[in-house]
């Protein structure tokens, strides 16, 4: 999630799923180039493999690409999440007043102790409800940006779970 907007009134945070379009990207120029390897060699129906798996690819990518964007306003006391797809899109919101911070929620199989590595910024409200903010689960701990943007925009102050390593930009 990358920040759009930020000040003291409005925070906008959007995720257009970029490292999704980046690897897919990657991955179509790596199958043109191996199929041009074949074709230069004469094998035509080889090079016509990587070809298909490509168009896969880009069929995959636009049918499963999602945005979401998250607006926090001070002046509306509200919190809105729109989430867009290939065939839907829906909105939901809380107020602003109702919001505790943010943390990075991590999914765990039944009886792992170690967690997946697959990982999404959450929003926790006051009553324990913890909302994802990103539609989809990412690899890594990318979600970071979007979880301090959050905490310093409605001023909590926990850094105790930050990953290793990590600079604050305060």
């Amino acid at each position: 999630m990358r920040v759009d907007e930020e000040s003291e009134d409005r925070l906008v945070l959007r995720d257009t799923q970029l490292d999704k379009k980046l690897g897919i990207s990657v991955l179509v120029v790596f199958l043109f180039v191996i199929a041009f390897l074949f074709a230069e060699g004469g094998d035509w129906i080889e090079a016509s493999i990587p070809v298909a798996l490509a168009a896969g690819a880009v069929v995959y990518l636009k049918l499963t690409l999602q945005s979401a964007v998250v607006t926090f306003d001070r002046a509306t006391d509200r919190v809105t999440l729109s989430v867009t797809g290939r065939k839907n899109s829906e909105e939901w919101d809380w107020k602003l007043s109702d919001l505790e911070g943010a943390e990075v929620s991590e999914t765990r199989g039944s009886g792992d102790s170690r967690g997946s590595g697959h990982k999404r910024p959450v929003i926790v409200l006051k009553d324990g409800t913890r909302v994802p903010i990103r539609p989809y689960h990412s690899a890594g701990a990318q979600s970071w940006n979007a979880i301090i943007a959050i905490r310093r925009f409605v001023g909590q102050e926990k850094t105790d779970d930050l990953p290793v390593g990590w600079i604050s930009d305060d």
